[in-house]
């Protein structure tokens, strides 16, 4: 977050609104920063995931398969080279976004399927924020819930995302 808000209270204060406002809690440890797990928590899964039923004639669009409305940050990701755990951890906190936002509208094309990529940096900021260096271990729970996310829009469209 560049600009006059950057390393601010007011920079904070955005990055915490846009966190909320994304799904993710805040959570305020009992034991002084010694539980960096808790942290950044997101919302739990929705009840009945696992039992979602089809869209009644739903046309399903592949992401892959919605190129053309990519946001540029994640054209710019993918063209990355990068081994690294803060590039794979990048693609944990999208895969979720998109997935979450796919089941959310209860829709199957590009516009549900595709999450803006300013919002994969607002969560990263906030991991680097606070653990210094993201690693997989922070993005874990943001993987495991994309799988589940994927998993039932996969079934209420008829097809993979």
């Amino acid at each position: 977050m560049a600009g006059r808000f950057a390393g601010t209270r007011e920079g904070r204060l955005l990055v915490v609104a846009g966190l909320l406002a994304l799904g993710v809690a805040l959570v305020v440890p009992a034991v002084a920063e010694t539980q960096e797990d808790d942290f950044l928590k997101v919302a739990p899964l929705p009840d009945g995931i696992g039992a979602v039923e089809p869209i009644p004639g739903a046309v399903n669009v592949q992401f892959q398969d919605c190129e053309a409305v990519w946001p540029d940050g994640y054209r710019a990701w993918r063209t990355e080279s990068i081994a690294t755990e803060g590039h794979a951890a990048l693609g944990d906190i999208y895969g979720w976004l998109r997935t979450k936002g796919a089941f959310e509208a209860r829709a199957c094309d590009c516009a549900a399927k595709v999450a803006p990529w300013d919002q994969v940096e607002v969560i990263y900021a906030a991991l680097k924020s606070r653990y210094g260096q993201v690693l997989l271990k922070h993005t874990a729970v943001y993987e495991d819930q994309a799988r589940q996310y994927r998993a039932a829009v996969e079934r209420m469209c008829g097809g993979p995302f």
